[in-house]
Protein backbone atom coordinates (compact mmCIF):
# COMPACT_ATOMS: atom_id res chain seq x y z
CA UNK A 1 0.00 0.00 0.00
CA UNK A 2 0.69 3.17 -0.64
CA UNK A 3 1.25 6.72 2.09
CA UNK A 4 -1.46 8.40 0.93
CA UNK A 5 -3.65 4.95 0.99
CA UNK A 6 -2.18 4.90 4.56
CA UNK A 7 -3.32 8.08 5.74
CA UNK A 8 -6.82 7.60 4.43
CA UNK A 9 -7.25 4.02 5.89
CA UNK A 10 -5.56 5.82 9.28
CA UNK A 11 -7.31 8.53 9.49
CA UNK A 12 -9.90 9.13 12.62
CA UNK A 13 -12.62 11.85 13.35
CA UNK A 14 -11.23 13.30 16.78
CA UNK A 15 -13.52 14.71 18.84
CA UNK A 16 -11.13 15.57 21.99
CA UNK A 17 -8.07 17.53 21.87
CA UNK A 18 -4.72 18.24 24.09
CA UNK A 19 -4.43 21.87 25.36
CA UNK A 20 -1.40 22.33 23.09
CA UNK A 21 -1.81 24.88 20.10
CA UNK A 22 -0.80 24.55 17.22
CA UNK A 23 2.15 25.59 15.02
CA UNK A 24 1.47 28.21 12.85
CA UNK A 25 3.63 26.60 9.45
CA UNK A 26 1.45 23.53 10.01
CA UNK A 27 -1.70 25.18 9.76
CA UNK A 28 -0.26 27.39 6.70
CA UNK A 29 0.23 23.54 5.45
CA UNK A 30 -2.77 21.91 5.53
CA UNK A 31 -4.53 25.01 4.12
CA UNK A 32 -2.20 25.26 1.55
CA UNK A 33 -3.25 21.17 0.36
CA UNK A 34 -6.51 22.55 -0.24
CA UNK A 35 -5.25 25.56 -2.25
CA UNK A 36 -4.27 22.48 -4.12
CA UNK A 37 -7.56 20.42 -5.02
CA UNK A 38 -9.07 20.43 -8.19
CA UNK A 39 -12.26 22.37 -8.39
CA UNK A 40 -15.38 22.90 -11.30
CA UNK A 41 -13.67 25.09 -13.88
CA UNK A 42 -11.15 25.81 -11.71
CA UNK A 43 -13.24 28.14 -9.75
CA UNK A 44 -11.14 27.27 -6.81
CA UNK A 45 -13.74 29.17 -4.31
CA UNK A 46 -12.67 28.39 -1.29
CA UNK A 47 -11.84 30.80 2.05
CA UNK A 48 -10.45 29.37 5.08
CA UNK A 49 -10.61 31.32 8.37
CA UNK A 50 -8.40 30.02 11.13
CA UNK A 51 -9.93 30.64 14.18
CA UNK A 52 -7.52 30.13 17.63
CA UNK A 53 -8.75 33.26 19.46
CA UNK A 54 -10.55 30.74 22.43
CA UNK A 55 -13.30 33.55 23.25
CA UNK A 56 -14.02 33.63 18.97
CA UNK A 57 -13.48 29.65 19.15
CA UNK A 58 -16.46 29.27 21.94
CA UNK A 59 -18.45 31.56 20.49
CA UNK A 60 -18.49 29.63 17.04
CA UNK A 61 -18.69 26.19 19.42
CA UNK A 62 -21.97 27.55 20.70
CA UNK A 63 -23.42 28.04 17.43
CA UNK A 64 -23.21 24.24 16.63
CA UNK A 65 -26.48 23.31 17.33
CA UNK A 66 -26.33 21.38 20.25
CA UNK A 67 -24.77 19.61 23.04
CA UNK A 68 -23.44 16.57 20.79
CA UNK A 69 -20.93 19.38 19.45
CA UNK A 70 -19.38 20.94 22.87
CA UNK A 71 -16.67 18.59 22.72
CA UNK A 72 -15.39 21.40 19.81
CA UNK A 73 -14.40 23.52 22.35
CA UNK A 74 -11.52 21.08 23.68
CA UNK A 75 -9.97 22.31 19.98
CA UNK A 76 -7.45 24.90 19.60
CA UNK A 77 -7.98 25.47 15.85
CA UNK A 78 -10.99 25.73 13.87
CA UNK A 79 -10.62 26.11 10.53
CA UNK A 80 -13.99 27.61 9.00
CA UNK A 81 -14.74 26.16 5.59
CA UNK A 82 -16.01 29.14 3.32
CA UNK A 83 -17.12 29.13 -0.32
CA UNK A 84 -17.40 32.31 -2.72
CA UNK A 85 -19.57 31.26 -5.83
CA UNK A 86 -17.88 33.95 -8.35
CA UNK A 87 -17.91 31.82 -11.82
CA UNK A 88 -20.69 32.83 -13.44
CA UNK A 89 -21.01 29.44 -15.64
CA UNK A 90 -20.16 27.16 -13.19
CA UNK A 91 -21.62 28.21 -10.09
CA UNK A 92 -25.10 29.30 -11.45
CA UNK A 93 -25.46 28.24 -14.73
CA UNK A 94 -24.24 25.04 -14.25
CA UNK A 95 -25.97 24.28 -10.77
CA UNK A 96 -29.62 24.94 -12.98
CA UNK A 97 -28.55 22.61 -15.37
CA UNK A 98 -27.32 20.17 -13.95
CA UNK A 99 -28.81 20.06 -10.64
CA UNK A 100 -25.36 20.24 -8.75
CA UNK A 101 -23.68 22.74 -6.34
CA UNK A 102 -20.59 22.79 -7.91
CA UNK A 103 -18.74 25.00 -5.38
CA UNK A 104 -19.95 22.41 -2.34
CA UNK A 105 -18.66 19.86 -4.19
CA UNK A 106 -15.21 21.65 -4.39
CA UNK A 107 -15.27 22.38 -1.03
CA UNK A 108 -15.53 18.58 0.04
CA UNK A 109 -12.82 18.18 -2.12
CA UNK A 110 -10.68 20.71 -0.81
CA UNK A 111 -11.21 20.13 3.12
CA UNK A 112 -10.51 16.76 2.31
CA UNK A 113 -7.23 17.42 1.00
CA UNK A 114 -6.72 19.58 4.18
CA UNK A 115 -7.71 16.90 6.95
CA UNK A 116 -5.74 14.52 5.06
CA UNK A 117 -2.84 16.90 5.45
CA UNK A 118 -3.24 17.07 9.02
CA UNK A 119 -3.09 13.42 9.46
CA UNK A 120 0.17 13.34 7.68
CA UNK A 121 1.31 16.36 9.82
CA UNK A 122 0.26 14.23 13.16
CA UNK A 123 -2.55 16.13 13.59
CA UNK A 124 -6.37 15.83 14.00
CA UNK A 125 -9.36 16.77 12.87
CA UNK A 126 -13.20 16.46 12.64
CA UNK A 127 -15.68 17.69 10.43
CA UNK A 128 -18.77 19.98 12.69
CA UNK A 129 -21.77 20.50 9.69
CA UNK A 130 -24.13 21.05 12.11
CA UNK A 131 -24.39 24.73 12.77
CA UNK A 132 -25.89 27.98 12.50
CA UNK A 133 -24.58 29.61 9.47
CA UNK A 134 -25.75 32.80 10.02
CA UNK A 135 -24.54 33.32 13.41
CA UNK A 136 -21.34 31.92 12.81
CA UNK A 137 -21.35 34.54 9.12
CA UNK A 138 -22.55 37.44 12.38
CA UNK A 139 -19.87 36.00 14.72
CA UNK A 140 -16.62 36.29 12.46
CA UNK A 141 -17.72 38.85 9.74
CA UNK A 142 -18.05 36.79 6.99
CA UNK A 143 -19.25 38.74 3.56
CA UNK A 144 -22.96 37.99 2.88
CA UNK A 145 -22.24 36.61 -0.55
CA UNK A 146 -19.87 33.79 1.17
CA UNK A 147 -21.48 30.51 2.31
CA UNK A 148 -19.95 28.64 5.55
CA UNK A 149 -19.80 24.78 4.08
CA UNK A 150 -17.98 23.31 7.06
CA UNK A 151 -16.50 23.78 10.50
CA UNK A 152 -12.75 21.56 10.67
CA UNK A 153 -11.61 21.20 14.41
CA UNK A 154 -7.88 20.91 14.14
CA UNK A 155 -5.72 20.07 16.71
CA UNK A 156 -3.25 16.66 18.91
CA UNK A 157 -5.52 14.28 19.70
CA UNK A 158 -5.85 13.38 23.84
CA UNK A 159 -4.04 10.52 23.75
CA UNK A 160 -7.03 9.13 26.61
CA UNK A 161 -9.94 9.73 24.02
CA UNK A 162 -10.37 6.02 21.39
CA UNK A 163 -12.15 6.94 18.49
CA UNK A 164 -14.86 4.76 17.83
CA UNK A 165 -14.36 2.03 15.60
CA UNK A 166 -14.99 2.51 11.97
CA UNK A 167 -17.77 0.58 10.63
CA UNK A 168 -17.57 0.68 6.48
CA UNK A 169 -19.75 -1.26 3.61
CA UNK A 170 -18.08 -4.47 2.48
CA UNK A 171 -16.23 -3.23 -1.07
CA UNK A 172 -18.99 -5.68 -2.51
CA UNK A 173 -21.51 -3.85 -1.25
CA UNK A 174 -20.81 -0.36 -2.74
CA UNK A 175 -18.75 -1.44 -6.11
CA UNK A 176 -20.72 -2.24 -8.84
CA UNK A 177 -18.29 -2.89 -12.24
CA UNK A 178 -20.17 -3.43 -15.88
CA UNK A 179 -17.69 -4.89 -18.42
Amino acid sequence: MNEVFNIIAKRRSIRKYQDKPVERDKIIRIIEAARLAPSASNGQPWRFIVVSDKQLLLKIVKETLGIINQWAASAPVIIVGCSVRKNIITHYLGEVISGIKYHILDMGIALEHLVLEAEELELSTCWVGWFNERKIKRILNIPSLWRVISLITVGYKDPDFIPRTRRRYPLEKILIYKQ
